[in-house]
């Protein structure tokens, strides 16, 4: 294992959120790509999920009423990234089997999935990378005591959001974002010089919108800040870890692991995540042997 520093450290404090001027050209991109509402479903099923003494039931069968959403949870489910031990075949055994909280995290998800995808051309390159992240994070998670692979997946699936939406409306979006994959601080100098705004700051947006929970919010504003996150929300800072982690694996399967950029990612990822040493080099061992690419 390779030698570990401790990265610099960056404030808890409100200054985590992005400025009212990011904030300002972030609204002009998502009015000008007409970013759709969250589905009703979602957000019914989200107030029954916070109620005091939420109805298995209820729940179940708001989701059961919309056919897509069923059919790509029961997928999403019962995929290797979540390794469940029984095959899912309805939404009333998956909230009997993963309870309702860990359900409504997947649900948004998937919905995300239905307002995203599918796409074509360059932007639907993006989005297999999106989806193919969310996946891993998902795989990761069950090395790492406190992050859940529902969690870890929706996080996954949000966190670039917003280079989706910019491909959207710029031809050249997708061809440097394929280009600098592997190098994020090119690709945000481009973003904030073409677009006048980062991706970051765009899905820190979209993720306000849609009311998906604060702390996946401001990870997805983090996920390619450099140095140590210090949120007073831990689950931010290990977020912000897990991806970079993830995109250092990706790196890894594709021989670009030493640039800089990644480097520094493995760095963090390492600092910030409560997982052994054998997970670790386990979870790189299969990265390197593709055990990831399906």
């Amino acid at each position: 294992m390779t030698t570990h520093t401790k990265p610099s450290s960056r404030s808890s404090s409100a200054s985590l959120y992005p400025s009212k001027a990011a904030l300002e050209s972030a609204f002009a991109i998502a009015r000008k790509a007409k970013i759709p509402q969250m589905p009703d479903v979602v957000l019914a099923l989200r107030k029954e999920v916070n109620r005091p003494e939420p109805d298995l039931a209820v729940a179940a069968e708001l989701i059961a009423q919309d056919l897509a959403m069923t059919g790509l949870l029961l997928k999403t489910i019962n995929s290797p990234a979540f390794s469940l031990a029984t095959k899912i075949s309805s939404v009333q055994q998956a909230a009997s089997l993963i309870g309702l909280k860990r359900l409504n995290n997947l649900v948004s998800a998937e919905a995300v999935n239905q307002l995203l995808g599918p796409q074509q051309g360059s932007i639907r390159v993006i989005w297999e990378s999106m989806l193919e992240e969310a996946r891993l994070m998902a795989a990761i998670s069950h090395a790492v005591p406190d992050i859940s692979d529902d969690e870890a997946y929706l996080y996954g699936i949000m966190h670039d959001a917003g280079a989706l939406i910019f491909a959207s409306l710029s031809t050249d979006y997708g061809s440097m974002w394929s280009l600098n994959s592997s190098t994020p601080r090119e690709l945000l100098a481009y973003e904030k010089h073409t677009m006048g705004v980062e991706h970051t700051v765009l899905g820190f947006l979209l993720a306000s919108h849609w009311q998906l929970p604060n702390h996946i919010g401001l990870a997805i504003c983090h996920h390619h800040a450099p140095g140590h996150l210090n949120a007073e929300d831990t689950r931010v800072n290990h977020l912000v870890a897990l991806a970079k982690f993830a995109h250092y694996l990706i790196a890894l399967s594709q021989g670009t692991e030493e640039l800089p950029d990644m480097r520094a990612y493995r760095e963090e990822a390492w600092q910030d995540l409560d997982i052994s040493e054998k997970d670790w080099t386990d979870l790189c061992t299969k990265a390197t042997e593709g055990g990831f690419s399906t």
